[in-house]
């Protein structure tokens, strides 16, 4: 299976927990392996642990080893409760746009005014 193949899947827990759907990968190219993959999160579960962003949708990386199988669907190991915990302590995601224009803005809030 190719890893364009797989964005766009939902993305469920093992008891059918629907947590969202994957937008990304992060593929490693010196190893050549899928490090992890980015889910863009149900509403409801990103406003549950007070992760959802306000203008955009709310991604996490979620590390492979948590992926129980592909097909359909990317099915990851363990109960709604475990998933959730697992997104509390997983990295959220920014878009590169989104963050290169937050630099200067954040390097205009830091310089003196003249």
């Amino acid at each position: 299976m190719l890893t364009n193949e797989i964005v766009g899947l939902e993305v469920l827990g093992s008891n059918g927990f629907k947590l969202g759907k994957i937008r990304d990968t992060e593929f490693d190219v010196n190893t050549w392996k899928l490090n992890s993959i980015e889910v863009q999160l149900e509403k409801d579960v990103a406003e549950e642990h007070d992760l959802r962003h306000r203008f955009r949708k709310t991604r996490v990386l979620i590390n492979v080893d948590h992926v129980q199988g592909v097909g359909d669907s990317v099915i990851l190991k363990g109960s709604k409760e475990d998933l959730l915990k697992l997104i509390a302590s997983a990295t959220s995601t920014v878009p590169e746009e989104q963050n290169q224009q937050q630099i200067p803005e954040a390097i205009a809030e830091a310089s003196p005014e003249a």
